[in-house]
């Protein structure tokens, strides 16, 4: 049989196979690694459409105006300068006493007359293997603000952690003492109680915490409130610090948001006072462009592409051989050679089809709430060479794990491990020193791509250092790398098939 019946039959089989390729229930969550970045963007554009109808509600302001703003300034002056905004909301709100000696004051107003007081902590810290609460010291003061009125009185508390920290060590006017000189509990809902003897006009209380013995701030207390009472009985709520740390001081915060048809300016007041100002455009060309990259990179490539080529190009062979019905295939009048051929031809139509589609549905759609100047700028100028890259990047990387992936599934009964290992190796390439780095299919892969992938701000600093990505190669090297790579593996997996045998009961 000559080379042109031979490549007959493999498209013969090529177009059988492309149901199974294309609508295997096994690899049918392939679908949904291509289209998810397109979803993504496509929420991303709607939040962004939603909030420039928004903003555009009001008469847009004159961009000069908007450069104008300064911290400090009130919010009626720049109310009467820009005008009337799209957005206005204002809300009071407990502002953080953040004392540097780890002191918390809370002031009674209006002044309460009261006996006994609680303090009443809704959740401890967490800290250790138990969430924990300590309080370091409880004064309560009265008309004389010199004179502690607890100190030293009678007092009850939730368990103690310790016999040593017990309720008495919150009202010792001490900090000494070391570790033990606090009331501490391992309760969820502790609450820490004194009696002051007699009725008095509650004027401040002053809670000293974990700070203030020098201990970390995440032992500060959360969920706080401070209850007063005349006769032991009926305790209403004089303090109530809702949030994270305690609170101090009400302050009223106010956002307002201005709009001039690209940028948005939000500010943000506290008492009437601008504290902080953004201006920057709604919409950023460059920066939608770069989270491409991004996305492109580290979840196409590295993920996407990796495992849908897994699941398509594995299911092949080793579907049919779960199936039982691969036997059909070998009484074919076919080489096997040409049933590889054929089946690999069908997997690569499948999967480039597939993620190289998705890959440029997602260009499109990042594309498409931008300007339409802007991107018509773009397409003109380097726009159509970074949409071909990219495919191209997808279609190799589709063409090199999809060989690999269908020679593992022939050469091994359980080829989810070298999977994982190759999964493994291609995570810490930019780890790897140079030579190992050009190693891998990712390495290639990246060098195509024709805007660099951001890097992981949050990494942690060791890491960083650690990473050294190797000069990309050229995009002539990398497609001749990864086609030479592909050639090399077809050829193990074409004399595996021809030794292949099938024993469906050692398989399934």
């Amino acid at each position: 049989m000559d080379n042109k019946s031979r490549l007959k039959q493999a498209w013969a089989i090529a177009r059988i196979e492309l149901r199974r390729a294309f609508f295997s229930k096994r690899a049918f969550w392939v679908y949904g690694l291509a289209l998810f970045p397109c979803i993504i963007f496509f929420g991303h554009n709607v939040v962004i459409r939603i909030r420039r109808e928004r903003l555009s509600t009001r008469a847009l302001v004159q961009p000069a105006l908007l450069d104008t703003i300064r911290n400090g300034e009130s919010a009626e002056t720049i109310l009467q300068r820009l005008g009337k905004p799209p957005i206005d909301s204002e809300r009071p709100i407990f502002v953080p006493r953040r004392e540097k000696d780890g002191v918390a004051t809370f002031r009674i107003e209006p002044r309460v007359e009261a006996q006994f007081v609680r303090l009443n902590i809704a959740f401890p810290a967490i800290s250790g293997p138990s969430p924990t609460a300590r309080i370091y010291e409880f004064a309560i003061y009265g008309d004389n603000d010199s004179v502690n009125l607890a100190l030293k009185r009678p007092a009850t508390g939730s368990r103690p952690c310790t016999p040593e920290e017990g309720p008495d060590k919150a009202f010792n006017n001490s900090l000494n003492g070391g570790k033990d000189d606090c009331w501490c509990t391992h309760e969820q809902s502790g609450f820490l109680q004194v009696d002051l003897g007699a009725p008095y006009n509650l004027k401040r209380i002053l809670i000293k915490y974990a700070v203030a013995r020098g201990e970390r701030t995440d032992l500060n207390r959360a969920y706080i409130s401070v209850q007063a009472s005349k006769d032991n009985k009926n305790f209403p709520i004089i303090v109530n610090a809702p949030g994270w740390r305690f609170f101090g001081e009400l302050t009223k915060r106010r956002q307002i948001s201005y709009f001039d048809g690209t940028r948005e300016a939000s500010l943000n007041f506290e008492d009437g006072k601008l504290v902080n100002s953004t201006v920057s455009p709604l919409l950023n060309f460059e920066e939608d462009r770069r989270i491409f990259a991004g996305v492109f990179q580290y979840f196409y490539l590295r993920l996407a592409i990796f495992f849908g080529c897994l699941g398509i190009f594995m299911n092949l062979f080793r579907g049919e051989m779960l199936d039982r019905t691969l036997h059909f295939w070998f009484l074919v009048p076919a080489r096997r050679e040409v049933l590889l051929a054929g089946k690999y031809a069908a997997g690569l139509i499948a999967s480039v089809v597939i993620f190289v589609g998705g890959a440029l549905l997602c260009f499109a759609v990042m594309l498409h709430t931008h300007n339409s100047a802007e991107v018509s700028a773009f397409w003109q100028t380097s726009g159509m060479a970074h949409a071909f890259w990219y495919a191209t990047a997808a279609a190799l990387g589709c063409i090199g794990y999809g060989s690999v992936f269908l020679a593992t599934g022939l050469l091994l009964r359980n080829p989810i491990i070298p999977a994982a290992v190759l999964l493994g190796w291609e995570s810490i390439n930019g780890f790897l020193p140079d030579i190992l780095q050009k190693l891998s299919v990712l390495y290639y892969l990246q060098s195509l791509c024709p805007t660099p992938a951001p890097k992981d701000e949050s990494m942690p600093a060791l890491l960083q250092l650690l990473l050294a990505p190797a000069a990309p190669a050229s995009r002539t090297w990398s497609i001749i790398g990864l086609l030479v790579l592909t050639a090399l593996v077809l050829w193990v997996a074409r004399y595996a098939v021809r030794r292949m045998q099938i024993s469906y009961g050692a398989d399934v």
